[in-house]
């Protein structure tokens, strides 16, 4: 009997009960589902990503259609309210109040600011799944420009004005439509309770949606350094009290530039500034008041900035951020518009921590590209670059790295970048000085590539001091990037880049008037509304001097006075400091 048993299960051991089918369908019917509800899952969110970026394309193209009504006539932007966009005959137009592309709804909406300006906000919906809908919107802000009552901008000067004594700042108005000056006033004191807080380095920045400009300034008073920030009242043609950004004690690092600014689509401006410790600090002010300090992501041992450079991507709240250290790192962090992400190491490496080894801009012709230009060795001789591509959520991708050739001998290092974009061109041009010294550039692309100009050396011999003696900026047109530059005498020189043709002129335009000694650095600040520009130069006795280009006749203006050669401030604090600053109105 028990042999019986024993062979019957034996007999039933391969084989399987109904439970256990049951059990095994189970088990198979919930890792399929899970399988397959992985794989729609990913595929839902790659298709949900894809969406989204075309939709930011759309509202960006949104924002340039509108641009370019504005262009042909302020005129032609309508009463306030929500529109659509047509196409007729290559030309854009307003129709209904909305356009539909795919699935992707788009509306501009019109406000009116003041009667110089409007707001504009380009809003995307589209439907992703019956469950899932999307949208997204761009603003900006437009101005009356090119009307006879427009054409001209005002600007303001701001620089140091006490040597290496005093706190004092003086500032000047310039009134394009006349040519002229507004006699020298001082900014607020920064602090009322001591004189001898000198500045070392000064940037002014204008607001495009009220009148008002920013004061950022870093002084020194043979102790401590600390930054104040100030704003200007444009109505009222005040200064309010100063706000202590940050202060330290150190003697060294006295002529870097470690805080910069900018103005966001939103109409705030955000400040980013060193406290001498490897964690930027931030702080925004909203028209009315400024926000508390916040940090942004600690960028490493020894990571104390010595550059900052701050650039909104024209038409969003994004921000690039891009540091260079007393460690000589190349560090990137951007803003999401909401937060800073982590941040981007790109060098370990320059040839010397005081030196302006970095640059960033952003592309006019396609505002999802901006170029980063920096060092990447102690022996470096060459330029290095990289691509930004924004994704239009908050945040991008970098590209591989372009390098340009090498400059002069093997004992030649870089000393100093510029690079800045080409309207209507894929490109931007890009500018060193080494240490020959000479000062050398290049077009650059988006990949990027490295390619040389006709005329590339610009100066043959310059200044061969720490600071950066030349600046670039591009024509409002884009046809021209105008360059001034010291050839080591008390003369300074400028020439031209054809953006056309890509060729540099071979022989410079002499700024007309004489400084007291050589000429130690340079800036261009090109007008918003046109092709003119302001230059300036300050030389070895800290003296500050400024000239008008035409860029209608190509031409150093003569006439009037204030266009012609002018002297400013005669007690900057030192020659490689950033002493001095110019911005033109921004509305």
């Amino acid at each position: 009997m028990a042999l019986l048993i024993i062979k019957q299960h034996i007999k039933k051991q391969p084989g399987m009960s109904l439970v256990e089918v049951i059990l095994a369908v189970a088990i198979f019917a919930v890792i399929s589902t899970g399988v397959i509800s992985a794989i729609i899952y990913g595929s839902e969110s790659t298709a949900v990503a894809g969406a989204r970026e075309r939709a930011t394309k759309i509202a960006e193209e949104g924002i340039e259609a509108v641009r370019n009504i504005r262009d042909s006539g302020y005129s032609n932007l309508p009463a306030d309210g929500t529109y659509g966009l047509a196409m007729a005959g290559g030309v854009w137009t307003f129709s209904g109040t909305s356009d539909i592309t795919d699935i992707f709804t788009r509306s501009i909406t019109l406000s009116t600011i003041d009667s110089r300006t409007r707001n504009i906000t380009v809003s995307v919906a589209w439907t992703q799944t019956v469950q899932r809908a999307g949208s997204l919107s761009l603003n900006t802000y437009l101005t009356d420009w090119v009307t006879p009552s427009t054409i001209f901008r005002k600007g303001m000067l701001v620089y140091g004005d006490g040597g290496t004594t005093s706190d004092a700042i003086k500032y000047q108005i310039y009134d394009d439509s006349t040519g002229t000056w507004s006699s020298a006033a001082a900014t607020a004191d920064v602090d009322t309770g001591s004189s001898n807080k000198y500045l070392r380095a000064a940037r002014v920045f204008a607001s495009p949606t009220r009148n008002e400009k920013i004061l950022i300034s870093r002084h020194y008073n043979g102790t401590g350094q600390w930054i104040y920030a100030q704003v200007y009242n444009g109505t009222t043609n005040t200064w309010n009290t100063p706000v202590q950004l940050a202060t330290w004690n150190a003697s060294t690092f006295l002529d870097v530039q470690n805080f910069d600014a900018t103005y966001t689509a939103n109409g705030n401006l955000t400040v980013v500034y060193s406290d001498n410790s490897t964690t930027p600090k931030s702080r925004i002010w909203n028209g009315t008041s400024w926000t508390s300090q916040s940090s942004l992501t600690n960028l490493g041992t020894s990571q104390i900035p010595t550059y900052l450079i701050t650039k909104s991507r024209p038409a969003t709240n994004e921000i690039m951020l891009a540091a260079f250290t007393q460690a000589s790192d190349t560090i990137t962090e951007y803003y999401s518009g909401t937060s800073w992400l982590s941040i981007i190491s790109h060098s370990t490496s320059a040839p010397l921590a005081t030196k302006r080894l970095i640059d960033f801009y952003w592309s006019p012709q396609d505002t999802t590209k901006g170029s980063l230009v920096y060092s990447t060795s102690a022996s470096a001789r060459a330029i290095t670059s990289k691509i930004f591509t924004a994704d239009g959520i908050g945040d991008g991708l970098w590209s591989s790295a372009g390098t340009s050739a090498t400059q002069g001998t093997s004992a030649t290092r870089l000393s100093a970048l510029n690079v800045v974009g080409i309207k209507g061109l894929n490109e931007f041009q890009t500018c060193s000085e080494n240490t020959v010294p000479q000062i050398i550039c290049y077009k650059t692309n988006f990949t990027p590539v490295f390619s040389n100009p006709t005329n590339q050396i610009i100066a043959s011999t310059t200044d061969s001091g720490i600071q950066k003696s030349f600046d670039i900026a591009t024509e409002l047109s884009g046809s021209n990037v105008i360059g001034v530059y010291s050839d080591a005498s008390a003369t300074a020189k400028m020439k031209l880049y054809n953006t056309p043709t890509s060729i540099w002129d071979i022989s410079p335009t002499n700024l007309s008037g004489s400084a007291v000694g050589s000429i130690k650095t340079a800036r261009v600040e090109p007008n918003p509304v046109n092709d003119d520009a302001m230059l300036f130069v300050s030389d070895n006795n800290t003296d500050l001097f400024s000239i008008a280009w035409n860029g209608v006749t190509n031409a150093l203006y003569t006439t009037p006075a204030g266009k012609a050669w002018t002297t400013h401030g005669i007690n900057g604090s030192n020659i490689t400091d950033y002493w001095y600053d110019f911005t033109w109105d921004g509305m």
